[in-house]
């Protein structure tokens, strides 16, 4: 029963970003964050509701502060362990959203310690973008706008050349994306692979997560059966093919090493897993 319900919502509404945009949408979600905001000072200066739902909150519309907050503190933790990043690092995030992974850096503080790298984050939503820009201090952090079209996230954009990160060549220290992958076509994905390997740094590392038909998240056979094909991608819904994207860990990999990488991985393959990494070393 479960699984029919989410599979006649994802019909009916086949992209959450794309609904996000909806006027009246964006009213209830941002009304029913106005007590939380209130009674908790924490929550005051986090993105609008409609943006953190935007960027994925795991159908949480009405709670997912603490989801904000706190998603990407198990990421930090294993990337900064394995030496792959640190505080002096110049990091580009692509596909940033509204900053959910960025404000770490902008606020840690320990022992007089504080983050003294640079941050560039690229996305095509310039809503949230123009949010960052606000929030985030120059010069740390930099916030790029991508010209790639894309339906699942309201943007027409360019689909006839590829897009160039405005970075210069072997620049970066750390190059990762969360969930970007999961809505791009074999294109953009060839592009974005591409740009990352021409702005890191020799030796530097890439971490992007994807959905993996080899390692299927929870919600494979409900909300996400990945029923069309669009050359090597399989995608939920042709009328929004980005809206949720899978490749196989053979494809992702050959690709990867195909445009240039030196090497190139899939770590993170246990089923409680939603999306594994593609890590990659140039």
């Amino acid at each position: 029963m479960k699984k029919f319900v989410e599979r006649l919502a994802r019909r009916f509404v086949p992209s959450t970003s794309l609904l996000s945009h909806n006027p009246l949408f964006k009213w209830i979600v941002n009304f029913s964050d106005l007590l939380p905001r209130a009674i908790w000072p924490e929550f005051r200066n986090l993105p609008p509701n409609h943006l953190r739902i935007r960027v994925g909150v795991g159908n949480r519309f009405f709670s997912n502060q603490t989801y904000y907050l706190g998603h990407a503190e198990n990421f930090w933790l294993y990337y900064m362990g394995t030496g792959a990043v640190s505080l002096t690092s110049t990091i580009a995030d692509i596909g940033c959203g509204c900053g959910r992974f960025a404000h770490h850096f902008r606020d840690y503080r320990y022992a007089d310690t504080r983050f003294t790298g640079k941050y560039i984050g690229v996305d095509i939503d310039e809503e949230m973008l123009d949010w960052c820009r606000r929030h985030y201090d120059a010069p740390r952090f930099e916030f790029l706008h991508s010209s790639h079209a894309n339906k699942s996230y309201n943007q027409a954009g360019d689909t006839a050349s590829g897009y160039a990160i405005p970075v210069e060549d072997g620049t970066v220290d750390f190059v990762f994306s969360r969930s970007l992958f999961t809505h791009l076509l074999e294109p953009e994905l060839r592009n974005y692979l591409e740009e990352s390997l021409r702005i890191m740094k020799p030796g530097a590392q890439m971490v992007m997560s994807f959905f993996c038909l080899d390692y299927p998240p929870p919600t494979y056979g409900g909300r996400h059966t990945f029923s069309h094909q669009i050359g090597n991608a399989a995608v939920e819904s042709l009328a929004v093919p980005e809206a949720a994207v899978a490749y196989t860990e053979a494809f992702i990999v050959d690709l990867a090493r195909a445009v240039g990488f030196s090497k190139a991985e899939v770590i993170g393959k246990d089923p409680s897993i939603w999306q594994p990494d593609l890590v990659a070393q140039k």
